[in-house]
Protein backbone atom coordinates (compact mmCIF):
# COMPACT_ATOMS: atom_id res chain seq x y z
CA UNK A 1 0.00 0.00 0.00
CA UNK A 2 1.37 3.45 -0.46
CA UNK A 3 1.97 5.49 2.36
CA UNK A 4 0.01 8.36 2.94
CA UNK A 5 1.46 11.80 4.81
CA UNK A 6 -1.19 14.59 6.70
CA UNK A 7 -2.81 17.16 4.47
CA UNK A 8 -4.12 20.09 6.26
CA UNK A 9 -5.43 21.38 3.21
CA UNK A 10 -8.18 18.44 3.13
CA UNK A 11 -11.80 18.74 4.51
CA UNK A 12 -12.43 16.90 7.47
CA UNK A 13 -13.78 13.67 6.83
CA UNK A 14 -17.21 12.93 8.88
CA UNK A 15 -18.14 8.89 9.69
CA UNK A 16 -20.77 7.31 8.00
CA UNK A 17 -24.34 7.54 9.10
CA UNK A 18 -25.24 4.12 11.03
CA UNK A 19 -28.72 2.94 9.61
CA UNK A 20 -31.00 1.99 12.48
CA UNK A 21 -30.35 -1.81 13.67
CA UNK A 22 -26.73 -1.84 11.90
CA UNK A 23 -24.74 -1.37 14.64
CA UNK A 24 -22.10 -3.93 14.46
CA UNK A 25 -23.59 -4.78 11.32
CA UNK A 26 -22.39 -4.83 7.76
CA UNK A 27 -24.40 -1.48 5.88
CA UNK A 28 -23.84 -0.04 2.47
CA UNK A 29 -21.61 2.54 0.91
CA UNK A 30 -22.09 4.51 -1.88
CA UNK A 31 -19.36 4.30 -3.95
CA UNK A 32 -19.37 8.17 -4.43
CA UNK A 33 -18.51 9.02 -0.96
CA UNK A 34 -15.36 10.79 -0.33
CA UNK A 35 -13.79 8.15 1.91
CA UNK A 36 -14.82 5.23 -0.38
CA UNK A 37 -13.53 7.07 -3.47
CA UNK A 38 -10.00 7.49 -1.39
CA UNK A 39 -9.72 3.85 -0.29
CA UNK A 40 -10.48 3.01 -3.96
CA UNK A 41 -7.62 5.19 -5.63
CA UNK A 42 -5.00 5.41 -2.78
CA UNK A 43 -5.62 2.49 -0.03
CA UNK A 44 -6.87 -0.44 -2.14
CA UNK A 45 -4.03 -2.77 -3.51
CA UNK A 46 -6.12 -5.58 -5.12
CA UNK A 47 -5.91 -6.40 -8.47
CA UNK A 48 -9.18 -6.36 -9.46
CA UNK A 49 -11.05 -3.02 -9.39
CA UNK A 50 -13.59 -2.37 -6.18
CA UNK A 51 -16.86 -2.89 -6.78
CA UNK A 52 -18.97 -2.98 -3.55
CA UNK A 53 -18.28 -0.99 -0.50
CA UNK A 54 -19.75 -2.30 3.07
CA UNK A 55 -18.91 -0.61 6.37
CA UNK A 56 -19.42 -1.51 10.17
CA UNK A 57 -19.23 0.19 13.28
CA UNK A 58 -16.68 -0.94 15.93
CA UNK A 59 -17.30 2.14 17.98
CA UNK A 60 -18.09 6.09 18.20
CA UNK A 61 -14.73 6.85 16.35
CA UNK A 62 -14.17 3.41 15.13
CA UNK A 63 -15.28 1.58 11.50
CA UNK A 64 -14.31 -1.33 9.66
CA UNK A 65 -14.72 -1.06 5.63
CA UNK A 66 -14.66 -3.79 3.28
CA UNK A 67 -14.79 -4.41 -0.20
CA UNK A 68 -17.58 -7.43 -0.66
CA UNK A 69 -16.62 -9.41 -3.57
CA UNK A 70 -12.84 -9.98 -2.64
CA UNK A 71 -13.38 -9.64 1.45
CA UNK A 72 -10.96 -6.66 1.87
CA UNK A 73 -10.73 -4.74 4.34
CA UNK A 74 -9.71 -1.72 6.79
CA UNK A 75 -9.82 0.08 9.92
CA UNK A 76 -10.92 3.88 10.03
CA UNK A 77 -10.65 5.50 13.10
CA UNK A 78 -12.35 9.15 12.91
CA UNK A 79 -11.29 12.25 15.00
CA UNK A 80 -13.58 15.10 14.28
CA UNK A 81 -16.13 13.55 16.30
CA UNK A 82 -13.86 13.85 19.48
CA UNK A 83 -11.37 16.77 18.74
CA UNK A 84 -13.03 18.73 16.06
CA UNK A 85 -10.29 20.61 13.98
CA UNK A 86 -7.53 19.30 16.34
CA UNK A 87 -8.24 15.87 13.87
CA UNK A 88 -5.76 16.96 11.80
CA UNK A 89 -3.21 16.53 15.11
CA UNK A 90 -4.35 14.20 16.76
CA UNK A 91 -4.66 11.64 13.66
CA UNK A 92 -1.53 12.26 12.36
CA UNK A 93 0.16 12.16 15.97
CA UNK A 94 -1.82 8.28 16.56
CA UNK A 95 -0.36 7.58 13.09
CA UNK A 96 3.55 8.55 14.25
CA UNK A 97 3.13 6.84 17.36
CA UNK A 98 1.65 3.69 15.63
CA UNK A 99 4.67 3.83 13.03
CA UNK A 100 7.25 4.02 16.09
CA UNK A 101 5.70 0.61 17.16
CA UNK A 102 5.47 -1.17 14.08
CA UNK A 103 9.14 0.09 13.46
CA UNK A 104 10.27 -1.16 17.10
CA UNK A 105 8.52 -4.41 16.72
CA UNK A 106 9.05 -5.26 13.40
CA UNK A 107 6.11 -5.79 10.37
CA UNK A 108 7.22 -9.83 10.11
CA UNK A 109 7.11 -10.80 13.49
CA UNK A 110 4.80 -12.86 15.43
CA UNK A 111 4.30 -10.03 17.89
CA UNK A 112 3.85 -6.86 16.64
CA UNK A 113 2.36 -3.82 16.26
CA UNK A 114 -0.93 -2.84 14.21
CA UNK A 115 0.09 -2.12 10.78
CA UNK A 116 -0.56 2.42 9.98
CA UNK A 117 -1.55 2.50 6.73
CA UNK A 118 -2.12 6.31 6.41
CA UNK A 119 -4.02 9.36 7.31
CA UNK A 120 -6.57 11.73 5.63
CA UNK A 121 -9.11 14.11 6.42
CA UNK A 122 -8.60 13.85 9.95
CA UNK A 123 -8.86 9.61 9.98
CA UNK A 124 -6.26 7.33 10.76
CA UNK A 125 -6.11 4.27 8.64
CA UNK A 126 -4.50 1.19 9.86
CA UNK A 127 -5.07 -2.85 8.87
CA UNK A 128 -8.03 -4.56 10.12
CA UNK A 129 -6.68 -7.86 12.16
CA UNK A 130 -8.89 -10.63 12.59
CA UNK A 131 -8.86 -11.94 16.13
CA UNK A 132 -10.26 -12.37 19.93
CA UNK A 133 -8.67 -9.89 22.16
CA UNK A 134 -7.68 -10.64 25.33
CA UNK A 135 -10.45 -9.70 27.33
CA UNK A 136 -12.02 -12.29 24.94
CA UNK A 137 -9.61 -14.84 26.11
CA UNK A 138 -10.32 -14.16 29.73
CA UNK A 139 -14.12 -14.73 28.91
CA UNK A 140 -13.75 -17.69 27.34
CA UNK A 141 -11.05 -19.08 29.78
CA UNK A 142 -13.00 -22.14 31.24
CA UNK A 143 -14.52 -23.12 28.04
CA UNK A 144 -11.12 -23.36 26.53
CA UNK A 145 -8.55 -24.58 28.74
CA UNK A 146 -5.10 -23.18 28.47
CA UNK A 147 -5.99 -20.73 26.11
CA UNK A 148 -5.59 -17.85 28.69
CA UNK A 149 -2.11 -18.95 29.83
CA UNK A 150 -1.12 -18.87 26.01
CA UNK A 151 -3.03 -15.42 25.15
CA UNK A 152 -0.74 -13.72 28.69
CA UNK A 153 2.32 -15.24 27.67
CA UNK A 154 2.41 -13.70 23.84
CA UNK A 155 1.33 -10.33 25.20
CA UNK A 156 4.16 -10.35 28.29
CA UNK A 157 6.65 -11.19 25.74
CA UNK A 158 5.29 -8.18 23.05
CA UNK A 159 5.54 -5.86 25.74
CA UNK A 160 9.20 -6.86 27.02
CA UNK A 161 9.99 -7.18 23.33
CA UNK A 162 8.60 -3.43 23.26
CA UNK A 163 10.47 -2.10 26.09
CA UNK A 164 13.85 -3.36 25.28
CA UNK A 165 14.05 -1.94 22.00
CA UNK A 166 14.36 1.10 22.79
CA UNK A 167 15.65 2.31 26.09
CA UNK A 168 16.55 5.88 27.29
CA UNK A 169 18.72 6.90 30.18
CA UNK A 170 16.67 8.84 32.64
CA UNK A 171 19.09 11.77 34.15
CA UNK A 172 17.05 12.60 37.07
CA UNK A 173 14.42 9.69 37.32
CA UNK A 174 11.01 11.44 38.88
CA UNK A 175 8.46 9.02 40.74
CA UNK A 176 7.05 12.58 41.89
CA UNK A 177 4.30 12.91 39.10
CA UNK A 178 3.02 9.78 40.11
CA UNK A 179 2.78 9.55 43.15
CA UNK A 180 1.07 12.99 42.87
CA UNK A 181 -1.57 11.48 40.58
CA UNK A 182 -2.10 8.55 42.75
CA UNK A 183 -2.94 10.71 45.89
CA UNK A 184 -5.32 12.72 43.67
CA UNK A 185 -6.88 9.55 42.85
CA UNK A 186 -7.55 8.89 46.53
CA UNK A 187 -8.41 12.52 46.99
CA UNK A 188 -10.79 12.45 44.39
CA UNK A 189 -12.32 9.29 45.51
CA UNK A 190 -13.03 10.71 48.73
CA UNK A 191 -14.77 13.37 47.50
CA UNK A 192 -16.65 12.41 44.98
CA UNK A 193 -16.64 8.83 45.57
CA UNK A 194 -16.80 5.72 47.51
CA UNK A 195 -14.13 6.71 50.17
CA UNK A 196 -16.49 9.68 51.31
CA UNK A 197 -17.15 7.64 54.43
CA UNK A 198 -14.44 6.03 54.88
CA UNK A 199 -11.49 8.50 56.15
CA UNK A 200 -9.65 5.70 57.80
CA UNK A 201 -9.09 3.98 54.53
CA UNK A 202 -8.01 7.26 52.64
CA UNK A 203 -5.02 7.96 55.86
CA UNK A 204 -4.63 4.38 55.01
CA UNK A 205 -3.51 4.65 51.05
CA UNK A 206 -1.91 8.00 51.79
CA UNK A 207 0.51 6.77 54.42
CA UNK A 208 1.00 3.47 52.32
CA UNK A 209 1.89 5.99 49.24
CA UNK A 210 4.72 8.14 50.87
CA UNK A 211 6.36 4.89 52.40
CA UNK A 212 6.31 3.91 48.64
CA UNK A 213 8.00 6.81 47.27
CA UNK A 214 10.81 6.77 49.89
CA UNK A 215 11.43 3.61 48.71
CA UNK A 216 14.91 4.28 46.14
CA UNK A 217 13.86 1.47 43.96
CA UNK A 218 10.78 3.45 42.61
CA UNK A 219 13.35 6.52 41.75
CA UNK A 220 15.80 3.91 39.72
CA UNK A 221 14.20 3.35 36.02
CA UNK A 222 15.11 3.96 32.43
CA UNK A 223 12.58 5.04 30.10
CA UNK A 224 11.33 2.72 27.88
CA UNK A 225 8.96 3.06 24.81
CA UNK A 226 5.51 2.45 26.53
CA UNK A 227 2.42 1.59 24.86
CA UNK A 228 0.62 4.21 27.25
CA UNK A 229 -2.84 1.95 27.25
CA UNK A 230 -2.30 -1.44 27.96
CA UNK A 231 -6.09 -2.60 28.84
CA UNK A 232 -7.49 -6.24 27.37
CA UNK A 233 -9.30 -4.40 24.54
CA UNK A 234 -5.94 -3.41 22.93
CA UNK A 235 -4.38 -6.89 22.52
CA UNK A 236 -5.71 -9.02 19.36
CA UNK A 237 -4.65 -12.56 19.05
CA UNK A 238 -4.89 -13.62 14.98
CA UNK A 239 -5.94 -16.57 14.47
CA UNK A 240 -2.44 -17.77 12.95
CA UNK A 241 -1.19 -17.18 15.92
CA UNK A 242 1.00 -14.51 18.09
CA UNK A 243 -0.43 -11.57 19.16
CA UNK A 244 -0.77 -7.72 17.93
CA UNK A 245 -1.43 -4.65 19.44
CA UNK A 246 -3.59 -1.81 18.80
CA UNK A 247 -4.17 2.05 19.85
CA UNK A 248 -1.01 3.92 20.22
CA UNK A 249 -2.56 7.42 20.93
CA UNK A 250 -0.98 7.41 24.58
CA UNK A 251 2.71 5.62 23.96
CA UNK A 252 5.34 7.61 25.30
CA UNK A 253 8.85 7.02 26.71
CA UNK A 254 7.80 6.09 30.05
CA UNK A 255 8.85 3.83 33.00
CA UNK A 256 7.82 0.39 31.69
CA UNK A 257 6.59 -0.99 34.69
CA UNK A 258 3.48 1.20 34.01
CA UNK A 259 2.81 -0.40 31.32
CA UNK A 260 3.13 -4.08 32.99
CA UNK A 261 1.62 -2.78 36.12
CA UNK A 262 -1.46 -1.42 34.18
CA UNK A 263 -2.21 -4.66 31.89
CA UNK A 264 -1.75 -6.36 35.17
CA UNK A 265 -4.70 -4.72 37.46
CA UNK A 266 -6.92 -4.62 33.74
CA UNK A 267 -6.23 -8.47 33.52
CA UNK A 268 -7.34 -8.81 37.59
CA UNK A 269 -10.50 -6.90 36.86
CA UNK A 270 -11.16 -8.44 34.12
CA UNK A 271 -11.54 -11.98 35.00
CA UNK A 272 -13.22 -10.96 38.54
CA UNK A 273 -16.21 -9.46 35.83
CA UNK A 274 -16.37 -12.54 34.33
CA UNK A 275 -16.75 -15.17 37.20
CA UNK A 276 -13.98 -14.66 38.56
CA UNK A 277 -12.41 -13.17 42.32
CA UNK A 278 -9.39 -11.23 42.98
CA UNK A 279 -7.65 -13.73 44.11
CA UNK A 280 -7.87 -15.43 40.67
CA UNK A 281 -6.94 -12.66 38.86
CA UNK A 282 -3.70 -12.30 40.41
CA UNK A 283 -3.11 -15.33 40.11
CA UNK A 284 -3.33 -14.54 36.02
CA UNK A 285 -1.42 -10.81 36.43
CA UNK A 286 1.19 -12.55 38.13
CA UNK A 287 1.20 -14.89 35.33
CA UNK A 288 1.89 -12.29 33.38
CA UNK A 289 4.65 -10.95 34.65
CA UNK A 290 6.44 -14.24 34.81
CA UNK A 291 6.24 -14.45 31.19
CA UNK A 292 7.44 -10.41 30.86
CA UNK A 293 10.31 -11.68 32.84
CA UNK A 294 11.11 -15.09 31.19
CA UNK A 295 11.37 -12.88 27.88
CA UNK A 296 13.46 -9.57 29.33
CA UNK A 297 16.77 -8.56 29.16
CA UNK A 298 18.68 -9.94 31.55
CA UNK A 299 20.83 -6.62 31.77
CA UNK A 300 17.79 -5.04 33.43
CA UNK A 301 16.94 -5.73 37.14
CA UNK A 302 13.42 -7.51 36.63
CA UNK A 303 12.78 -7.86 39.81
CA UNK A 304 12.83 -4.05 40.36
CA UNK A 305 10.59 -3.56 37.51
CA UNK A 306 8.06 -5.69 38.70
CA UNK A 307 8.21 -4.26 42.70
CA UNK A 308 7.15 -1.17 40.81
CA UNK A 309 4.91 -2.53 38.44
CA UNK A 310 2.75 -4.02 41.87
CA UNK A 311 2.30 -0.33 42.73
CA UNK A 312 1.38 0.92 39.30
CA UNK A 313 -1.19 -1.85 39.70
CA UNK A 314 -2.22 -0.86 42.63
CA UNK A 315 -2.91 2.80 41.14
CA UNK A 316 -4.59 1.29 38.38
CA UNK A 317 -6.97 -0.49 40.51
CA UNK A 318 -7.91 2.21 42.00
CA UNK A 319 -8.78 4.92 38.92
CA UNK A 320 -10.64 2.30 38.21
CA UNK A 321 -12.81 2.63 41.03
CA UNK A 322 -13.98 5.85 40.17
CA UNK A 323 -16.02 4.64 37.53
CA UNK A 324 -19.46 5.16 37.68
CA UNK A 325 -21.10 2.70 36.12
CA UNK A 326 -19.62 0.38 38.51
CA UNK A 327 -21.67 -0.41 41.30
CA UNK A 328 -20.82 1.04 44.94
CA UNK A 329 -19.89 -2.73 46.65
CA UNK A 330 -17.77 -3.61 43.30
CA UNK A 331 -15.99 0.18 43.48
CA UNK A 332 -15.19 -0.44 47.12
CA UNK A 333 -14.10 -3.52 46.45
CA UNK A 334 -11.37 -2.11 44.01
CA UNK A 335 -10.62 0.16 46.69
CA UNK A 336 -10.17 -2.73 49.19
CA UNK A 337 -7.79 -4.46 46.25
CA UNK A 338 -5.47 -1.28 45.82
CA UNK A 339 -5.21 -1.40 49.54
CA UNK A 340 -3.72 -4.87 49.53
CA UNK A 341 -1.63 -4.36 46.23
CA UNK A 342 -0.07 -1.22 48.00
CA UNK A 343 0.54 -3.16 51.83
CA UNK A 344 2.49 -5.68 49.70
CA UNK A 345 6.50 -5.25 49.29
CA UNK A 346 6.42 -1.88 50.57
CA UNK A 347 9.07 -1.98 52.50
CA UNK A 348 11.58 -2.92 49.94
Amino acid sequence: MKEVFIDFSEKLAAPPVVPDGKFRNWFSMPRSDPLIEHLSTILWNQEITPNIWQAARLSSNAYIFREKTTGWKIVAKFFATKTGEDAFRHSGHEYQCTQQAWDCLGPDQELRSVQPLGVWGGVLFVEFIDGLTLEDKIVIRRSQPGELYQSLENVGKLLSKLHTFRIQKKSSPDFGPTADYTYKLIDNLAKHGVLQNHPAVQCGLGKLIEKWAKGQLMWDFPLALNHGDATTTNFIFPADGGAAAIDWERSEFADPAADLGRLMAEVTHCVNKYGGNFSEGDFFANELAAAYCKEGNLSRNLDNLVHRARFYQAASTLRMARNGWLSRKDRLALVLQAFALFSQDVNL
